[in-house]
């Protein structure tokens, strides 16, 4: 069970989570009415946008597993965001370069 000061560290990691969502979804919306995107401009800025929230997500996923583990990690063992992220960035780049 988390303690008290692991709960309000959490709970901070999901406002700050959130507020990036808010603010990309903003910054895009807004950039796409003053550029007036054509539909593939559209699809690749939500792309970019939905890529940049899921490593959000992920790094909040491993803060909150860093968080409710009983034990800490081993160094060699821990799980890292650069490893999610290329794993995401491959998996994304082979489903668009299929011909």
């Amino acid at each position: 069970e988390l303690g008290y000061a692991s709960r309000i560290k959490l709970l901070r990691a999901v406002f700050v989570n959130m507020a990036a969502a808010g603010a990309s979804e903003l910054a895009i919306d807004a950039g796409m009415d003053l550029m007036s995107m054509d539909l593939a401009g559209k699809v690749s800025a939500r792309a970019g946008q939905g890529l940049g929230v899921g490593i959000l997500t992920a790094r909040l996923g491993l803060k909150a597993m860093a968080l409710l583990r009983p034990l800490p990690w081993y160094p060699d063992r821990q799980v890292k965001l650069g490893t999610i992220r290329k794993a995401v960035v491959a998996k994304v780049a082979s489903i668009t370069m299929k011909p």
